[in-house]
């Protein structure tokens, strides 16, 4: 096995990692939801979602290095948009775990309303729904 075909298998690894991550991090933004005051169970989840949201980050980057170090490796022209697009996604969900969504939980699961919860939720969701994107233009590789 060569390098890069060592590469592109981490990145594919990778890829299925951050999706399992990203289904962790619905499944306990949920559990937090249920009742969203300040309790010993809501912190406890709270520093799971906050270790879990670290991997999640963590292998976002690693997925997105292995991504960026394949394409100049392999014979992909950087004029291809699909590339772009799927840099610019990783880029986003990156920076909006970060400094969206970690803020936001840790206000719901110490005290917040029922909205605030839901959105939290909604936010969620929407990180999974930008790695499916992200996942089909890798796939598809639309031109």
């Amino acid at each position: 096995m060569s390098f890069y075909e060592a590469l592109i298998r981490a990145h594919i690894v990778s890829g299925m990692l951050l999706f399992a991550l990203a289904l962790t991090s619905v499944s306990l933004a949920v559990m937090i939801a249920v009742k969203p005051a300040e309790d010993p169970a809501n912190l406890k989840l709270l520093t799971r979602a906050n270790f879990v949201g670290w991997i999640e980050i963590s292998t976002a980057g690693i997925a997105s290095l292995t991504g960026i170090i394949a394409m100049f490796l392999g014979s992909w022209p950087l004029t291809e948009m699909w590339l772009w697009l799927s840099l610019v996604i990783m880029l986003f969900y990156m920076s909006a775990l970060k400094r969206v969504t970690k803020p936001s939980r840790q206000v719901v699961a110490v005290g917040g309303s029922q909205i605030k919860s839901g959105m939290q939720v909604v936010m969620h969701v929407c990180h999974m729904l930008l790695i499916i994107v992200a996942w089909s233009l890798m796939l598809l590789k639309p031109a």
